[in-house]
């Protein structure tokens, strides 16, 4: 029997959808397993995550693509158990995959969601963007209001007027003055709530809002 057979046969024997190159190396000699691994993925059977990371997948007859068995959330758990980690939440489009005490450089991409990796030298610099440090010249300056829309939409943040929102606006309304906030403030502000951004990353993203509106009258 090929290898090519003998490893098919392993890998759907084996529970989960997610496969490592260390689970099947045993199989052959190294070069082996990758003219192997090869036929498979040409066979639309596997579908390579990243450097020794394979998820079983299927071929559409009609369109020839080729994907994985399941969701990309789902394919990001079990991979965090084969390395060792754990899935935190989204960060910018980006899956945030925490590794403790280890250092994880490994570049993995889920469907269309890249990986970042958190671990404890850079968890107190971390932020809701995926990178570290938060650095005000790395925000956006021109289509502030989808970055912050989009921002809200990963992590499910909608925003919801507080007792003290309600009571500022009436107050302001008493004073005679007409200034109210627009959708992509109030969300600024429920991101800042949800802490997903820092006060000084909600403050810098508020002006920079602000003066793409001024520039755009």
């Amino acid at each position: 029997m090929k290898l090519a057979d003998r490893m098919r046969q392993s890998i759907r024997r084996r529970s989960g959808h997610v496969v490592l190159r260390a689970d099947i190396a045993p199989l052959g000699s190294a070069s082996q397993v990758s003219q192997a691994l090869k036929v498979l993925q040409r066979n639309g059977e596997l579908l390579r995550l990243g450097a020794g990371i394979y998820a079983k997948a299927r071929r559409d007859e009609s369109s020839q693509k080729v994907t994985p068995l399941v969701d990309a959330e789902t394919l990001a758990r079990e991979v965090a158990g084969k390395l060792k980690a754990r899935v935190t939440g989204a960060a910018d489009g980006a899956l945030v995959l925490d590794t403790g005490g280890r250092r994880v450089s490994r570049k993995l991409a889920l469907g269309q969601n890249a990986v970042q990796y958190v671990n404890d030298r850079n968890r107190k610099t971390f932020t809701a963007f995926g990178r570290e440090p938060s650095n005000k010249s790395t925000l956006p300056t021109t289509g502030v209001g989808n970055y912050v829309r989009s921002l809200a939409d990963v992590h499910g943040v909608r925003y919801e007027p507080t007792a003290a929102d309600q009571w500022a606006e009436t107050v302001t309304r008493l004073a005679g003055d007409d200034v109210r906030s627009g959708p992509v403030q109030d969300l600024l502000i429920a991101l800042q709530r949800a802490g997903k951004l820092s006060k000084n990353d909600m403050a810098s993203l508020l002006v920079n809002y602000l003066r793409e509106r001024k520039q755009r009258v």
